[in-house]
């Protein structure tokens, strides 16, 4: 039973510590949104805003050569 408790209150400490680190990078501005969600103008809604210009960073393709190229 104590070993039940023990779990119990580290699977809370853990919930609260995730809880806290993304409350923390909500403030700061840091976009946690998952990828193809509306925040990332992804989900295919006409309900979602259009995506900023320039806010996104360059994709990289492959070339033949194994060099990454920019692309925007």
């Amino acid at each position: 039973m104590f070993a039940v408790i023990v779990a119990l209150v580290l699977l809370a400490a853990g919930v609260a510590v995730i809880y806290q680190i993304l409350k923390n990078m909500s403030e700061d501005g840091v976009d946690i949104a998952a990828p193809g969600s509306c925040r990332r103008n992804g989900c295919g809604s006409s309900k979602c805003a259009p995506a900023q210009e320039g806010g996104e960073a360059p994709l990289l393709t492959e070339e033949p050569n194994g060099q990454g190229k920019v692309t925007s």
